[in-house]
């Protein structure tokens, strides 16, 4: 078996992820485990390089040094390959994919736990032809995320700081979007949307339970519809969801539109901000699928 190291040299603070390939040499050295590093230089360029390992059908595993955006780009380089699984090293600014695990964040850098690690077969997400990991977000908190780089070209910002400035910058535009809204082809809501996630995972933005209940292995897709409440309750009504308790809360409640099926299509009037994995692009249409059993995730061994 190969293992394959696929670093994202820009992640982490202070570049960690390059700071990591000595542990790595010196455990695969331990373990005999056949080692290699690839250190990519952009993220079409990893889907590229991992799609042309695959294409030799040996049994590879791959770990993801970095965010949720390397784990995607991995993984849409393995797609249709059951002889592949992948990892991952978490040093995202979200790393939201692990905590559909019941691990510390912790675990996932034991590089001996990784390589001695288990497979868990998980769905995916395919959306206007590419895949998805984690979770497909449209609205307010897509917005943000798309407009994050805005505020991180200044160089005394933080990654922290850009995230809050650009909550602030969309806080004062308006609130919701106008969107048509189906699941497996049936009308789940037509009008103003704050945000609306399709998950596969339970989180996004780093810590925000917007479909907490999803589960990564059931065939199936959590579709929350949230609908924009008063401006000024805004703060407030955003703890429910980073607590994950939103669902049980008759304050939140009536504001959500939820939904678990097999298909999801979205239209818009104008085009609106959609993250895949944290990735952003502008759309006026998405056709979202489960795809069962997509690929297989590797859990550290938890000795």
């Amino acid at each position: 078996m190969r293992y394959i190291f696929v670093v994202n040299p820009a992640a982490g603070k202070d570049k960690k992820a390059l700071s990591l390939i000595p542990e790595i040499q010196k455990v695969c050295e331990k373990t005999g485990a056949e080692c290699e590093i690839y250190i990519s230089k952009s993220g079409e360029g990893i889907t590229d390089y991992v799609g042309k390992c695959c294409e030799k059908g040996e049994e590879i595993r791959f770990y993801a040094i970095g965010g949720d955006g390397t784990l995607n780009r991995v993984v849409n380089g393995r797609v249709g390959w059951r002889n592949v699984a992948v990892g991952v090293i978490p040093l995202g600014t979200g790393n939201d994919f692990i905590k559909t695990v019941n691990l510390p964040r912790e675990k996932f850098f034991d590089i001996e736990a990784q390589i001695n690690g288990d497979v868990h077969p998980c769905d995916l997400l395919m959306y206007n032809g590419k895949y998805s990991v984690n979770m497909v977000n449209i609205g307010f908190d897509a917005d943000v995320a798309a407009d994050m780089p805005k505020f991180k070209g200044v160089s005394f910002i933080t990654n922290d700081m850009a995230y809050k400035l650009a909550l602030f910058y969309n806080f004062t535009k308006k609130l919701g979007r106008e969107l048509e809204i189906y699941t497996d082809d049936k009308l789940l809501y037509k009008g103003d949307v704050l945000m609306c996630a399709i998950g596969n995972g339970i989180s996004c933005g780093g810590g925000f339970l917007v479909t907490a209940k999803a589960k990564t292995d059931d065939g199936l897709i959590d579709v929350s519809a949230v609908t924009p409440p008063p401006r000024l309750q805004l703060p407030g009504f955003i703890k429910y969801f980073t607590a994950g308790v939103q669902f049980e809360s008759p304050k939140v409640q009536p504001y959500i539109h939820f939904s678990r099926c097999k298909t999801v299509k979205i239209t818009g009037k104008k085009p609106f901000s959609v993250v895949n994995d944290g990735e952003s692009e502008k759309l006026t249409e998405i056709q979202c699928k489960i795809v069962p059993g997509g690929f297989n995730f590797i859990i550290p061994k938890n000795r």
